[in-house]
């Protein structure tokens, strides 16, 4: 019988222990009191920057458009520096449509006037409106300083800057992917608008 005694008083603490933790349940817990403020004279030592939120396939496409810039660029400094040759190979791998024609035309312009263009300019382009894929598209402006790349009579070595002459000029550029590579299709200084 006592044993029974034992098995019923466990059943009824059972019981009573279930019933309390449902009523727990059910209540809400108390609020918890907010922090007391406290003023701290320390100075952060780093902070955290967000991720980045680019889409890997637009970096990359950013990247490719940037060195094609970059090399049309080149290929176009080469090529005004010495207009008494034709421009060499590195133009038709970055330069396509009137960027590539705008160049062979000042080089042949360059040579009949006796100009030499010496120096190189300083470029800070920014890429926009990417669009990626076989028939990819993108903007790319431009603050060209060109203070140090300046034009010269070849026959004097004076100088054939026009005058009213802008040293750092906006320039728009297009980017059109093409033959498997990105290059530069239109390349226009805009005189009216210095920078």
């Amino acid at each position: 019988m006592r044993y029974r005694q034992i098995t019923k008083g466990t059943a009824t603490a059972a019981g009573l222990l279930v019933v309390a933790v449902l009523l727990g349940a059910c209540t809400q817990p108390e609020p918890t009191p907010s922090p007391t403020p406290s003023v701290s004279t320390a100075t952060p030592t780093s902070t955290v920057s967000p991720t980045s939120s680019v889409d890997p396939t637009i970096a990359a496409a950013e990247a490719a458009i940037l060195e094609a810039y970059q090399g049309y660029w080149s290929a176009k400094v080469a090529a005004w520096a010495d207009p008494t040759k034709d421009p060499g190979p590195e133009l038709l791998t970055y330069a396509v449509d009137t960027a590539l024609t705008d160049v062979q035309a000042s080089v042949l312009q360059f040579r009949q006037d006796g100009i030499a263009v010496t120096g190189r300019p300083v470029l800070a382009p920014r890429v926009s409106n990417v669009v990626p894929g076989e028939a990819g598209t993108a903007a790319i402006v431009d603050c060209v300083d060109a203070s140090t790349w300046t034009p010269i009579f070849t026959a004097t070595g004076e100088s054939a800057l026009a005058p009213g002459y802008s040293a750092r000029v906006l320039t728009n550029s297009t980017a059109y992917f093409y033959d498997g590579r990105w290059t530069i299709r239109t390349s226009v200084v805009d005189r009216d608008k210095p920078c």
